[in-house]
């Protein structure tokens, strides 16, 4: 630690130069607090030997400094939190897959749709930080899934619906004769 001596006989000590990293890169979008705790130890340097800093300013500031230091830790501890939530909810999605039958998108090693696999979940991975499934052997992101169930494929738009139009509106006019022979 560096000492100095002041006009008036006392001895003081750097603190700047005892609360300086070297081993830290500065970062011009943050404050940390050895941010602060420099900033301190400059304002103590170089304050007015005749009005120095009152006691009731510097427990403002050290409230500051522990006020930012909790906020910094609450942080950490809720974005730990919903990292651990988020990897229980993708794991029970998991779980719940299996034995049901899946359409999964095959992909190239580009990430290239080439085709897709319909089966029944054999399995369930849960090593790593995502789960993977397994359908008819392959392993597979849950991201690669499609749709779950028998999904009826999209039939061509030409004139299907006007046939089943025509059928409904049949069905509708017998039903009222039918109801009118009934009274």
């Amino acid at each position: 630690m560096a000492e100095t001596t002041g006009v008036d006989g006392t001895t003081r000590v750097n603190l700047a130069d005892t609360y300086v990293r070297k081993d830290v890169q500065p970062n011009n979008s943050a404050l940390s607090m050895d941010d602060f705790w420099k900033l301190l130890a400059a304002q103590l340097r170089y304050q007015d030997s005749s009005n120095p800093m009152s006691n009731s300013e510097m427990m403002g500031q050290l409230v500051q400094m522990g006020t930012m230091s909790a906020m910094d830790n609450m942080s950490t501890t809720i974005t730990d939190a919903m990292n651990s939530l988020s990897q229980i909810s993708l794991s029970s999605y998991a779980t719940g897959l299996l034995g049901k039958e899946i359409t999964v998108a095959d992909v190239d090693k580009d990430g290239k749709l080439v085709g897709e696999t319909t089966g029944k979940v054999e399995g369930i991975a849960l090593t790593g930080t995502n789960p993977y499934i397994f359908v008819n052997g392959k392993q597979y992101s849950l991201s690669h899934i499609v749709s779950m169930g028998t999904v009826p494929k999209k039939e061509e738009e030409d004139g299907d619906k006007d046939d089943t139009a025509t059928e409904d509106t049949d069905k509708e006019e017998g039903s009222g004769d039918n109801s009118t022979e009934a009274v």
